[in-house]
């Protein structure tokens, strides 16, 4: 399932942060090292989000020029702007509509949320509400408590007007359909809490219980609290964070796609088609591995145009680095019955000259029709986008897209030739174990 945008409102001035906020954003104050909107970011793309948008307001500038498109943070990032008069979180919102979509995420830009997302979407999705808040069983420990839950939705929640009865408090997370803000002026200042108080007393609010307890730095002690939460006890190694990354990558992948993968491939191999397998680097070597793998176990005709260097060393330097692997497809008679299986980390984009032999080699493909499939990282890239099957390795942490992008390529055409409906010759370990 793909993560839902998400709006992070950043357009507040930080009256409560002092001189700390002089002459600069909340967003821009130094937590532990680095200015908390990194910490934020990088959190999200934890998460398993891809784009966000930034509601800026007060010093926005500083905000854009540091957090520029978002990229080093494994994010696509953009930005919806106050302009003169400030809007408000409400406000912002609406403001950010054309950018958001339909559906959206909402979290503060001082809020730093460890709960998963993954789940809180699912139930959005499942209530059928146009609003969901997440929120904390909190008895007044890290703030003044402001909502009253039933377990499926949120029975009445006020900032301004807490009651005894209220046990839980708003978690500064929560999901919106564009229509729940049907009817707000535009360009007016308001709040966002009185749109989902409103929504509560229609009994249109649907909520979320999360464990995890909530870090801000819109307080001084609040920014204190997680300064020495993020800098506090043993650091993880770094044989624990990469093993972590992975964990989280196979909850994370799409099974249903490398289902639709695999009833791909057992369609070439019914109708007699062949399979060509293209890679640039580390997914070269892969090539070269599933060749064997899929010959030999899956009893597919197989190969990889990076295994004769000869011939790609000579095209390169004769013809040119963008065409070796379409002219190869070429003089192989590519044909309907084939299909191309690329592994790469990006996927190929001829705007940005990554990857453009892929490119070129998929729109030949695509020009005879012929079947393509991939297993990439990122967002995919090319591949993704004309694959009539493919599989993307989510990314969790910016700087280590490559290894983890190139290790599951291996674990997912393990899994295909490994799969009932491809297999069709036992391998001699399995085959010895009596």
């Amino acid at each position: 399932m793909k993560m839902l945008p998400v709006a992070v409102l950043a357009g507040g001035l930080g009256t409560r942060l002092g001189p700390l906020t002089d002459g600069r954003p909340k967003s821009l104050i130094d937590v532990a090292g680095q200015p908390f909107v990194a910490h934020q970011l990088r959190l999200l793309a934890r998460h398993g989000v891809e784009r966000v948008v930034l509601c800026i307001g007060h010093f926005g500038e500083m905000v854009q020029q540091f957090v520029g498109d978002g990229r080093r943070f494994g994010l696509e990032v953009e930005y919806a702007l106050d302009g003169d008069t400030p809007l408000g979180t409400g406000g912002a919102l609406l403001q950010a509509l054309p950018v958001l979509g339909e559906r959206f995420f909402v979290v503060y830009g001082d809020s730093y949320l460890r709960a998963p997302m993954r789940p809180v979407q699912e139930a959005f999705l499942a209530s059928g509400a146009p609003a969901l808040m997440c929120v904390l069983h909190n008895q007044g420990r890290w703030d003044r408590s402001n909502v009253v839950f039933d377990a499926q939705r949120i029975v009445r929640y006020s900032k301004r007007h807490p009651t005894p009865a209220m046990h839980y408090i708003d978690y500064g997370l929560s999901i919106l359909h564009a229509d729940a803000l049907a009817g707000a002026p535009p360009q007016r200042s308001f709040d966002l809490a009185e749109l989902l108080e409103s929504l509560a007393c229609a009994g249109r609010l649907a909520g979320y219980e999360v464990f995890e307890r909530f870090y801000e730095v819109g307080s001084v002690e609040g920014m204190d609290a997680l300064n020495v939460f993020l800098t506090s006890g043993e650091p993880m190694t770094y044989a624990q964070q990469h093993l972590r990354e992975a964990s989280e990558i196979l909850d994370r992948l799409d099974v249903k796609a490398i289902e639709q993968v695999a009833a791909l491939l057992a369609r070439i191999r019914r109708e007699g088609g062949r399979l060509f397998f293209l890679g640039v680097g580390g997914s070269a070597g892969n090539c070269s591995h599933a060749v064997n793998d899929f010959r030999k176990i899956a009893g597919i005709e197989s190969y990889a145009p990076t295994d004769n260097v000869s011939e790609l060393t000579a095209r390169t330097n004769d013809e040119g680095w963008a065409s070796v692997f379409v002219e190869w497809l070429r003089v192989s008679r590519l044909e309907r019955r084939d299909c191309v299986f690329v592994f790469s980390v990006g996927g190929g984009d001829l705007e940005r000259n990554i990857s453009p032999n892929l490119v070129e080699a998929l729109k030949f493909a695509k020009s005879v029709g012929a079947a393509i499939t991939g297993v990439v990282g990122r967002n995919g890239g090319y591949t993704a986008r004309v694959a009539d099957a493919c599989v993307i390795v989510p990314t969790v942490n910016a700087e280590t897209v490559t290894p983890h992008a190139e290790a599951f390529q291996a674990v997912i055409w393990h899994l295909l030739v490994s799969h009932p409906s491809l297999k069709a010759n036992q391998t001699k370990w399995e085959s010895s174990a009596r």
